[in-house]
């Protein structure tokens, strides 16, 4: 079964540092660190082989399998094994902690066995270049409380494929708990899971022998705390179960019992394996805690978090815009209002937005309504030249309909003037001046703004002398008139 959210990708903006440092680590201590161990792990085979141990060792195996296990299939085991190269049966005796626990104690070869000082020097010597290995000398023990091996053993890897998967789902998980809790709470998560994880295995392996490596359990880790950051918003998930694999959105608080109970039931269900079912339950109940102790703090990043569903809503809002536009083209207005007022009360100050809903009060509103879908439009920051130039085809459209005598308030016509102005539109700007003139011809910045934009004019060009000959005219009681009129005595 596998189980994984996919719901967000990677950017520069949201590159997880700390995961991808994690997996640098883990790839340098599999790639250096743990790279000698295949020729130690050979030298002490050509040992085992030289020595003759297993010449001593398999039929002492032999006969303590009948005697411990004593069926048909230990049998048979034994007798497929006789030919076998020596290395097959060293593996066969390694694999199998309780007679290598019992061998070590000298109760399979005991001190009275002809041979046992011999014996018992070519064992240990071969132990010892077996434990040479970094992975030997690093890894967990089963039965020991090592905090520097735990530690270790979260960046140590039995293989190729083992690093490579679990980086994968280091990756995945990584981008959206670093994101949600930053890179030193994430940090400090991800190494707490892993001793929470190792101490899972220690406890569960408490009286056996063995060894344990991997980031699994610190990953486990991040499967719970991703649960419960992300708690009962729905997330959408990937899943494969056995010829059965599909996208489904859920709570990702749910994944958690699905996990959990995954890792249980392999635990006691799996027998003795090489996956430490073990070490993904502790670290799932161990992330999952610290997670709910971070939300209590405040530590959780809300913004990052919902930042699916605000892009979830996007995605609808843009089909939801695209449908009101088909239906303002069929002159379905009322539809189309209904869906873009949907839009802006839930995503408000969108200028296209506006916009549509203007063609909606133009196509199919009243007069109250065209002022007021206007008033929005031009109520828009003209922080930009795009910006400018729609509101520049509101407000021309906007005069037009009604007749060059504007309803909507004079303060905000005239704050469209530098925008218009800043674009270059001086004949649009000059219509706006004119539209307020008619409407509001008292307006007490209205004067200083035609004083302004006159002299925007060429000195004695025809477009100034009419300009200010219509201030002194118009504006004969402002203080910009006598003004108007030195400077048409000036270019006479």
């Amino acid at each position: 079964m596998l189980i994984m959210p996919l719901h967000r990708r990677m950017t520069m903006a949201n590159a997880p540092l700390v995961t991808l440092t994690l997996i640098l680590l883990n790839c340098a201590v599999y790639f250096f660190l743990q790279s000698g161990d295949d020729r130690v792990l050979q030298q002490a085979l050509d040992y085992y082989q030289k020595s003759e141990l297993g010449k001593i060792e398999f039929p002492a195996y032999s006969d303590w399998l009948r005697d411990h296990v004593g069926d048909d299939d230990a049998e048979q085991r034994l007798e497929a094994m006789q030919g076998a190269p020596p290395e097959l049966k060293l593996a066969l005796i390694e694999s199998d902690p309780i007679f290598l626990e019992a061998l070590r104690a000298d109760q399979i070869i005991d001190p009275g066995h002809q041979g046992h000082a011999e014996w018992r020097a070519k064992r240990t010597e071969f132990d010892r270049i077996r434990d040479s290995t970094f992975t030997s000398g690093h890894a967990l023990r089963f039965s020991n409380v090592e905090p520097g091996r735990m530690a270790w053993a979260m960046f140590m890897h039995g293989g190729l494929e083992h690093l490579v998967g679990n980086m994968l789902f280091l990756l995945i998980l990584g981008l959206l708990v670093e994101g949600a809790l930053g890179p030193w709470w994430y940090l400090g998560l991800y190494i707490a899971g892993g001793f929470g994880a190792s101490f899972a295995t220690v406890a569960w392996h408490w009286g056996d022998q063995g060894l344990a490596l991997g980031a699994s359990g610190a990953i486990a880790a991040l499967m719970g705390a991703y649960c419960v950051i992300w708690s009962r918003r729905r997330v959408r998930v990937f899943y494969w179960f056995f010829v059965v694999f599909d996208y489904v959105r859920v709570p990702a608080l749910v994944l958690l019992p699905f996990w959990l109970g995954w890792e249980v039931l392999n635990l006691w269900l799996s027998g003795d394996t090489q996956i430490g079912f073990d070490a993904h339950a502790g670290g799932i109940v161990c992330g999952a805690g610290i997670a709910l102790l971070l939300r209590r703090l405040g530590v959780v990043r809300n913004d990052f978090v919902e930042e699916d569903e605000r892009e979830e809503k996007r995605d609808g809002h843009a089909l939801a815009y695209a449908k009101a536009l088909e239906q303002i083209g069929k002159l379905e207005v009322s539809r189309a209002r209904a869906l873009l007022e949907n839009i802006e009360a839930e995503e408000p100050g969108q200028l296209h937005v506006l916009t549509a809903l203007y063609r909606c009060a133009r196509y199919g509103g009243t007069a109250d309504q065209l002022d007021a879908a206007a008033t929005r439009v031009l109520s828009f920051p003209a922080k930009d030249e795009s910006t400018i130039g729609e509101l520049r085809t509101v407000w021309t459209d906007y005069l037009k309909v009604c007749a060059g005598a504007p309803r909507i308030a004079p303060p905000l016509m005239l704050r469209l003037l530098n925008p218009l102005l800043r674009i270059g539109a001086d004949a649009d700007a000059e219509a706006l001046l004119h539209a307020i003139a008619r409407t509001h011809p008292k307006l007490p910045a209205l004067a200083s703004a035609w004083f302004a934009f006159s002299l925007r004019a060429p000195e004695a060009s025809p477009q100034r002398r009419q300009r200010l000959e219509y201030l002194a005219r118009h504006f004969s009681d402002s203080e910009f008139a006598p003004k108007a009129r030195f400077l048409l005595q000036q270019n006479a």
